[in-house]
């Protein structure tokens, strides 16, 4: 549990040491996540300013500059944001609350569409009727057709009215 490098560490040969000194070790804390979106965002932040003054040395440019350029933008992004935050004219957040889910929810339903229509398409090759002249070929294809044809002869069409059902493109 220490960190002196001349003290025994608790792991010596196996003996599976319980130091009772720091009773908060191994217990579960409670992880905040804004706090850890929080950090991300400003570690994000430290290394893209980091590679900024990197790209600014290179090119030769003066830190002061740099600095001031800092400043001032600080300064007007301050000013938006409490023009922004104070307008009382804007929009109503819960709207924009629910604009932003019908997006997403709307792309979602394009990508389960297009998942069921690729679903749809490998069903009705599955299930279409055989090529025409399909007991004529001498190909490995003759196989496929030969069971594409049985399925066709399903009693009652049913087949049919499958392949009929498939093809409703308002069915998705």
């Amino acid at each position: 549990m220490t960190q002196h490098p001349l003290s025994i560490k608790d792991g010596v040969l196996n003996t599976r040491y319980f130091s009772h000194y720091d009773q908060e070790y191994g217990k579960k804390k409670e992880v905040n996540p804004s706090e850890e979106a929080i950090d991300k965002i400003e570690d994000h932040l430290s290394t893209l300013q980091g590679k900024m003054q990197m790209m600014m040395l290179q090119r030769g440019e003066n830190l002061e500059q740099m600095e001031n350029l800092r400043e001032q933008t600080k300064h007007e992004g301050l000013i938006a944001y409490e023009k922004f935050i104070n307008d009382k004219k804007r929009q109503n957040t819960k709207d924009l609350i629910i604009e932003a889910y019908e997006g997403v929810l709307t792309h979602n339903r394009e990508d389960e569409k297009n998942v069921l229509n690729k679903q749809r398409f490998t069903e009705y090759e599955k299930n279409r009727p055989p090529q025409d002249n399909w007991y004529e070929m001498k190909s490995s294809g003759f196989q496929k057709e030969l069971y594409r044809n049985r399925v066709a002869l399903k009693p009652n069409n049913s087949n049919a009215v499958y392949l009929e059902n498939l093809q409703d493109q308002n069915l998705y």
